[in-house]
Order: C-alpha cells, then sequence, then structure tokens
C-alpha cells in the first residue's frame, strides 16, 4: 500500500529499467513518430511528383492511342488497360511505400532503439476488463491528454488559419491564370500549408517525447524499500555478506597465526602492506610468500612477528610488488631474487646464521 501513497523518491535502479525495456516499457511519443513520417511522405511525395505526372501522362497517352481506341472494350482491352493502371501506380505507390515503411522504422528507432519484446506482444487479458476501461477513460491521465490533443488540434487550427489569410492575394488571381498555372500555384500553396503544419506537430511531438521521457522517469521510481530489496537479491543480505566476511577475516587469522611465526623476515610497506617470507637453503629452491595482508591484517601480522622476534624490514618497492604479483605459498618470482637475498642476508646475519 505503501508503493501507492506517493513514496516512490528513488530514481530507478538499472535493474528495473533492464526489466521495464524487456516488458517494452519504454519512451516513445506516438506524436513524434506521426509527424516524422507524415513530412518524410510529404517531402517524397514532392519529389515523386514529376514521376506521378510522368506516369499519367504515359497512361492518358497510352489509352488515346488509335490503337486502343479502335479495339472493342472487350476482356481482353479491359485487361490490357487495368494492367497499364496497375504498372503506373505500382511506379509510383512502390517508393512511397517503401519511403513510409523506412520513415516509421526510423522514428521508432532513433526513439526506442533495437528492441525485441515478447513480453510486450503477449496478450493481456486485464486490459479487456470494462471497468478498468472506463476508469482509465474517466481518469485524470486520460483528461490531460484530451485537453493536449485539443490543444494541438488549435494550434493546427490557428497554423492553417494563418497560412490561408497570408495566401489570400494568391488565391484571388487564381481564376485569371489558365488551368495548369492554377493547378500548379494550388499545389504550391497546399505544399507549404503541409510543410507548416508538420513543423509545428514535430515542435510538438518533440515537446511530447520530452513529457513521455519525464512521465516515464517518474512512473519508474522506486521506495526505498524496493531499492533495498533489490540489492539483497542482487548481492545478498548485508547480514549475511558481513557474516561472511567475518568468517573470512577469522580464517585468514587463523592461517596468519600459523604461519607467520615460521617466516624467517617480514617486508613491509610500512603501514600497509606485509608480506611474511620464509627461506629453507636445504629444502627450497626460492624464497616463499607464507602470508601476506594489508591494512588490518598487514598489522596481525607485523603484532605477531614482533612477539616471536621476527625482524621486520621497511621495503615500500618491493612490498607492494610482491603484494601485487606473489600469492601465497607461491614461490618469489626471479626479478626479485636479488632484493630479497639481500633482505634475507642482512637477516641471517642479525641472527647468526649461515647466509
Amino acid at each position: 500500500m505503501a508503493d501507492d501513497l506517493g513514496d516512490r523518491t528513488e530514481d530507478a535502479t538499472p535493474k528495473r529499467l533492464a526489466e521495464a525495456r524487456e516488458e517494452g516499457n519504454v519512451v516513445k511519443s506516438l506524436d513524434l513518430g506521426g509527424a516524422f513520417g507524415l513530412l518524410v511522405i510529404t517531402l517524397a511525395l514532392s519529389w515523386l511528383v514529376m514521376t506521378m505526372l510522368d506516369q499519367a501522362q504515359a497512361l492518358v497517352g497510352h489509352s488515346l492511342q488509335p490503337a486502343v481506341l479502335s479495339q472493342p472494350l472487350d476482356a481482353t482491352g479491359a485487361g490490357d488497360l487495368a494492367w497499364q493502371f496497375i504498372k503506373a501506380a505500382g511506379y509510383v505507390a512502390a517508393p512511397i511505400l517503401l519511403i513510409a515503411w523506412v520513415a516509421a522504422f526510423s522514428s521508432q528507432f532513433m526513439q526506442v532503439g533495437l528492441l525485441f519484446s515478447t513480453k510486450a506482444a503477449t496478450p493481456n487479458f486485464k486490459k479487456l476488463n470494462p471497468w478498468a476501461g472506463l476508469k482509465r477513460l474517466l481518469g485524470i491521465s486520460s483528461l490531460v491528454k484530451s485537453g493536449l490533443d485539443s490543444g494541438k488540434v488549435g494550434i493546427v487550427l490557428a497554423v492553417s488559419i494563418w497560412t490561408i489569410v497570408n495566401d489570400s492575394e494568391r488565391m484571388v488571381v487564381l481564376p485569371y491564370l489558365s488551368a495548369f498555372q492554377a493547378a500548379g500555384e494550388v499545389a504550391r500553396m497546399m505544399y507549404e500549408l503541409a510543410l507548416r503544419v508538420l513543423a509545428v506537430l514535430l515542435v510538438l511531438g518533440i515537446l511530447d517525447f520530452m513529457y513521455q521521457k519525464w512521465k516515464h522517469t517518474r512512473d519508474l521510481r522506486m521506495t526505498k524499500q524496493q531499492v533495498k530489496d533489490e540489492m539483497r537479491q542482487s548481492e545478498g543480505d548485508p547480514e549475511v555478506k558481513r557474516r561472511r566476511m567475518r568468517i573470512q577475516r577469522q580464517i585468514a587469522q587463523q592461517r596468519i597465526s600459523s604461519a607467520v611465526p615460521k617466516a624467517d623476515v617480514i617486508v613491509t610497506n610500512p603501514e600497509h602492506l606485509a608480506i611474511a617470507i620464509r627461506y629453507d637453503q636445504a629444502r627450497m629452491n626460492a624464497p616463499v610468500v607464507v602470508a601476506k595482508g594489508a591494512d588490518y591484517l598487514a598489522m596481525q601480522i607485523r603484532l605477531i612477528a614482533m612477539q616471536h622476534g621476527i625482524p621486520i624490514v621497511e621495503r615500500k618497492p618491493l612490498a607492494r610488488a610482491l603484494y601485487k604479483q606473489v600469492g601465497v605459498n607461491q614461490e618469489v618470482p626471479p626479478e626479485f631474487y636479488k632484493a630479497v637475498a639481500e633482505i634475507l642476508a642482512y637477516v641471517f646475519r642479525l641472527s647468526g646464521q649461515p647466509t
């Protein structure tokens, strides 16, 4: 119940956004897509107008040929005339249909990107509930949308009226022009009117897309409890995670407590890192890192070393390199032999052991 009482104050998490996208719940403006598609089709028609006129002229010319006029209007003649008409219409309609499809796809791709959602195509029988549909129709969102649509229609009508009034002088002289000139002038005025109306619709579509994006972000907001639950599901229960880290630290401390007393020297950073090294000339081919740790574990290694009288030597570059490159119970790589040998020789001299 709290989720429906305005407690959604947190931005949607990436997981929530991904789930919404899988369900087909994405930012999309039908007004922007429709305006863009109509604009492209209008421009395409203006580019193809000469092709349309050529096809119409060719069709009329074919129909008025003496050979065609002399033929009786039987099934063969009618079929030939119909085929010529279909070819002419196909030459004009095919490019327009292709451009319309590309425009529709492009408008959706620019808004949504590539998206294949089976959930969006799955029938939702809850939407067939007449009571729920009536509530949607009479809801605040529906009333707001109706008001916005009415405003859009008013803006388009205003632009259309302004264009007609502005072109009144051109319309007055139409009766004094030839039929061909008048038709061309009317076509130009209609084309200009269409471009102005579509420019307004495109701007309104962009504003609608911005509104849809804001609404989408608001609708996907989550409560603080939902964010916590999602983090618990994705990363595990924080209490369990803390318990696991505590157990891991205890295991590391036990390993350090048993391994550090066997070391010959502790190489430090001096405070943040500590590496315990052991070398038995009779049994080992190279020195071995028996324990290592950072921060808290490094402090524990130093404390254990001091309790057992193990020398602690500060070598910052060597400590950093060994901590990054050498694991526990691994031999020191050859590139560190010289530096480690110098330290061990110094330690063995202090303790009186043979080097």
